[in-house]
């Protein structure tokens, strides 16, 4: 699915960068912001498809960016982005919105395939493959 409109909140600059080149490269339309506040005020200007967010970020954490977007636009499209999968709970993410988890370090041709997953894909939350759980 090419021309997706992706969301890309991530605090650490040279990460959101690379991110954001990497994806243009891709054909995924996106917009990068550095912190939750600035994701939900992004998000309630323009349509995205899919927001991709770090789960530790100033302001607004991850999920509650996801919650925020969720109850602004229940249909968007949730990956979380975290180096820290083992205290984040299946249920909580549930309840939060998030449609599926990615653990840090990320390879690339795993998130674009991912991002077009969750795109096309109504399936209930899910863990990328190899994650811990």
């Amino acid at each position: 699915m090419s021309n997706l409109r992706v969301l890309l909140a991530e605090d650490a600059r040279e990460f959101r960068e690379l991110l954001r080149d990497e994806l243009r490269d891709r054909g995924f339309l996106v917009a990068a912001v550095e912190d939750g506040p600035k994701a939900v005020e992004a998000f309630r200007r323009q349509p995205f498809d899919v927001l991709l967010t770090d789960l530790a970020m100033p302001g607004l954490n991850g999920l509650q960016v996801a919650k925020a977007c969720k109850l602004h636009r229940p249909s968007i499209k949730i990956i979380v982005l975290t180096g820290w999968d083992l205290l984040l709970e299946d249920q909580e993410c549930v309840d939060h919105g998030v449609d599926m988890v990615i653990a840090k370090p990320v390879q690339i041709s795993t998130l674009t395939a991912a991002l077009r997953q969750v795109a096309q894909d109504p399936a209930p939350f899910q863990r990328s493959p190899g994650m811990s759980r």
